[in-house]
């Protein structure tokens, strides 16, 4: 979820540089950071060549920050906005540019990932909408807009930034990001406090499946069917954790030292998996993560500064196939498509969120 701030992105070190002048007579700090030495970033080359295909996306419908998506079996269009509404095209995409929205439900926090219980494209009309809402927890919205919160807690902590989710068989995988009001914090204090939880929908059990998660992100199927992957933004990487079979509960490194901070993931028609990257690694904010004395005074500042923190506008979007190596990219250098926060496939389409501007892309494959 680190991204540029809409259309206006500041000079991160300078912002930095004169925040920490600015922290130095203040007293406490909210932060308890630690000290972090990043590896050094991919070159942009190879299947990471910069290239300009998403400048060619179409806008499909506009909202107020459109994290993610999700389709009925009507093929009409469902995101959430920042008023904390659930928007849904009033008619199929089909194809269409610039489709008209009507509200379909307000779910108590802004709404981040969702999907149909029946997922994409394959439940009948009368599936239920599954939604992750920052704050709120993981809610139910019916077919006629009825919500019912499912779970807003797990092990005694609250589900502070339930950020995506994958149903399967009956159990939906929530991602609760960090334990942080402003997820900034997270990104600067590196504690790891990510969660992946996962929800009954029989039992109405809540259980905890795995903790110590760098700002716990995107979930989706792992390509053994027994094991699910899930995106860690501030660490650069993504983790596959077993939930069935012989390696039950455990846990590794899937992709490491990626070019940005993923954000949600999600399944490849032709195989593998497309990653979105809102906002390419900063050269400033790196340098920080080895001196954590100065972002102990960076946590003095109102939480309101660190909130301003992003970097140049930068569309990208990349194929990881399924050992874990990144085959593909797409990219908008100029930042006209930026802030990309999912890429998911239906209909032969790239569908585009973002959580830091206005509109859902659509890109022809």
């Amino acid at each position: 979820m680190l991204g540029p701030l809409r259309r206006h992105p500041l000079a991160t070190g300078g912002l930095l540089l004169g925040a920490v002048a600015a922290a130095g007579s203040l007293a406490d700090s909210r932060l308890d950071p630690v000290g972090w030495h990043p590896p050094d970033p991919p070159p942009m080359a190879g299947a990471l060549e910069p290239d300009h295909a998403l400048a060619d996306a179409d806008r499909v419908l506009t909202v107020d920050g459109p994290e993610d998506t999700a389709f009925d079996a009507e093929g009409r269009c469902y995101t959430g906005a920042d008023d904390g509404v659930v928007y849904r095209t009033v008619e199929p995409v089909d194809g269409r540019t610039d489709c008209p929205v009507e509200p379909f439900a307000r779910v108590g926090g802004r709404p981040l990932g969702l999907v149909f219980e029946d997922g994409i494209d394959e439940g009948d009309p009368g599936s239920d909408l599954i939604v992750a809402a920052e704050d709120a927890g993981l809610v139910s919205v019916s077919p006629d807009g009825d919500v019912e919160t499912l779970t807003d807690s797990a092990a005694g902590q609250h589900t502070q930034f339930a950020d995506d989710l994958y149903v399967h068989d009956g159990v939906v995988y929530v991602t609760d990001a960090t334990v942080h009001e402003i997820f900034q914090d997270e990104l600067f204090e590196l504690q790891d406090t990510g969660r992946l939880l996962s929800y009954d929908l029989e039992t109405g059990e809540t259980t905890v499946e795995l903790t110590g998660l760098g700002f716990a992100n995107g979930v989706a199927p792992g390509p053994d069917g027994e094991s699910l992957l899930v995106n860690e933004t501030s660490r650069y990487r993504i983790r596959r954790y077993w939930v069935e079979g012989d390696r039950a509960g455990e846990d590794e490194v899937f992709v490491d030292n990626l070019p940005g901070y993923p954000d949600n993931v999600d399944v490849a028609s032709e195989g593998g998996y497309w990653v979105a990257i809102p906002s390419l690694r900063d050269e400033s904010l790196e340098a920080l993560q080895r001196r954590p004395w100065v972002k102990r005074q960076l946590g003095k500042l109102p939480e309101s500064v660190l909130q301003q923190v992003s970097g140049d506008a930068y569309g990208l979007v990349l194929r990881v196939d399924e050992s874990g190596e990144v085959v593909d990219s797409l990219h908008d250098p100029a930042g006209g498509v930026f802030g990309v926060t999912s890429a998911t496939e239906y209909d032969g389409d790239l569908y585009l969120g973002s959580l830091f501007n206005d509109y859902v892309y659509r890109y022809e494959l």
